[in-house]
């Protein structure tokens, strides 16, 4: 098959009502989001007093849609948000030839340095696994963006301004035992159950042997394959390790008979 650009594979959001204009404008920029792994951050200038600063700045979002950053304190983006922590941070679709007509989403919010915690470690390194060097050097830290407002254009004409509290799930959704989870769910797929991830694939038209389950949250996960990241959504969100273990087998079993013996709890 021939191999498609990163992140190009979306798999449609399925659910019980339809959305409006606004909140597909929520989902779209948050999936936008969840597809990708490179930004341009922007801060507010120590230096130069006033002025934007733009640096590259590799992400990944929390279980709440909230951007996690691993900055040096050395660099000048990390003194920057220390006097000042407002920031906006820039993603775009890199599949389009043409910039303008593509998505993109532009996270207004306050950074802050959180303390990363294993779990946080090892969803990091699973996304950004070329980063495993950093975490030997102490000058590296976690940062985190509550985000403000978005402004999400997907496409000619389909401009929006989001409030961060309709970008941010609410935390009320799901339980801290989904977040807990996740790591154990991550290795078992992985390692017990690659057939179904390969099926998963298959069903979305990406021919992947070796597909590699990367993280999960309660909308959806993803798997990388060699066309990018994949992205699939739940039918529903999930709020618990059951209700995950739930939402798999039900994507086996669509995928194909052996997906009806997926065995053994998912989560644990």
């Amino acid at each position: 098959m021939r191999i498609a650009p990163l992140g190009l594979f979306w798999v449609p959001f399925v659910t019980m009502a339809p959305m409006s204009n606004y909140q597909k404008a929520v989902h779209d920029a948050r999936r936008l989001m969840r597809t990708h792994t490179n930004a341009v951050l922007s801060t507010l200038s120590v230096e130069m007093e006033g002025w934007p600063f733009g640096s590259v700045a590799p992400y990944i979002l929390d279980f709440e849609g909230r951007p996690i950053l691993l900055l040096s304190d050395l660099a000048q983006h990390s003194r920057n948000i220390q006097r000042d922590g407002r920031v906006s941070l820039l993603v775009w679709e890199n599949e389009k030839s043409d910039i303008q007509q593509a998505g993109r989403v532009t996270i207004l919010g306050q950074a802050s340095r959180i303390d990363g915690d294993d779990a946080l470690r090892d969803r990091y390194l699973r996304y950004l696994p070329q980063a495993v060097d950093y975490f030997a050097i102490h000058d590296f830290r976690f940062y985190r963006l509550s985000v403000e407002r978005v402004r999400f254009i997907g496409g000619f004409g389909d401009i929006h301004w989001i409030r961060g509290g309709d970008y941010q799930i609410d935390p009320a959704t799901f339980e801290p035992a989904l977040v807990a989870a996740e790591s154990g769910a991550v290795a078992h797929m992985n390692g017990d159950h690659k057939d179904a991830l390969i099926r998963y694939c298959a069903t979305r038209g990406v021919d992947e042997p070796e597909p590699r389950l990367l993280g999960i949250d309660s909308e959806g996960f993803d798997i990388a394959t060699r066309a990018g990241r994949l992205r699939i959504d739940f039918d529903t969100p999930v709020r618990d390790p059951q209700g995950l273990r739930e939402a798999f087998v039900r994507l086996s079993r669509s995928s194909g008979p052996a997906g009806e013996h997926l065995p053994g709890p998912v989560a644990h």
